[in-house]
């Protein structure tokens, strides 16, 4: 005889009830006996230590510092070299040392008084002159020389000047020298006679070594 419907649904489902509840039972027991795992480890990083405050470093400026540089030592003073002795030039180039000689001059004659301080810077003055006339013949006439005039000085608007003029005697037979020496005497700026008359002066212009040309 067949077995029933009722039967066979009560061999097959309750065998896997009972086998689906043993398998829970060990899933459960399992997971209860299971060993406790160890707190996973933060990897959180601790906060940094604040800095510790130390000095502040300048703040640089616009401008560099200046820096001034130590003041040079002056040099010592050069000393002077000792002067050297020139000795004199000889020959035909070498300067000649003849000079016109400051003589007194005399008055000859007046018809009016002539101061003669006056008389002797006026004479004076002209001097450079007459030492280019000797110079200029002073290679071909060594020695000392002399050129000795007779002029006549007269008043003429308040100043005097010379009027005539002419050669009494001369070491130097250049005429050339005596009209020079001679014409020297129109550039002097002599004074006037008193009470408008004229004066006679008699001059020698003597021209050689300083200490040989005097009177």
């Amino acid at each position: 005889m067949a077995p029933s419907h009722r039967t066979l649904l009560h061999w097959l489902v309750i065998p896997g009830v009972s086998l689906g509840l043993l398998l829970l039972c060990a899933l459960v027991a399992s997971w209860l006996t299971r060993p406790a795992e160890a707190p996973e480890e933060s990897h959180v990083l601790a906060p940094a230590p604040p800095p510790v405050a130390g000095p502040r470093a300048p703040v640089p400026t616009s401008e560099p510092p200046r820096v001034t540089a130590p003041p040079t030592p002056s040099p010592p003073p050069p000393v002077p070299a000792p002067p050297r002795e020139v000795a004199p030039r000889t020959g035909p180039d070498a300067p000649d040392p003849r000079r016109v000689a400051l003589v007194e001059p005399q008055v000859e004659s007046s018809t009016g008084r002539i101061d003669a301080e006056d008389l002797r810077l006026a004479l004076q003055a002209v001097t450079p002159l007459v030492q280019q006339c000797f110079e200029d013949a002073a290679q071909r006439n060594p020695g000392t020389q002399e050129v000795k005039l007779r002029f006549t000085v007269e008043g003429e608007n308040g100043d005097g000047k010379m009027n005539r003029g002419e050669l009494l005697a001369s070491s130097i037979p250049d005429p050339m020298v005596q009209a020079c020496v001679l014409d020297s005497l129109l550039d002097a700026r002599f004074p006037a006679p008193r009470l408008g008359g004229t004066a006679t002066v008699v001059h020698p212009f003597r021209f050689g070594p300083p200490g040989e040309a005097g009177p």
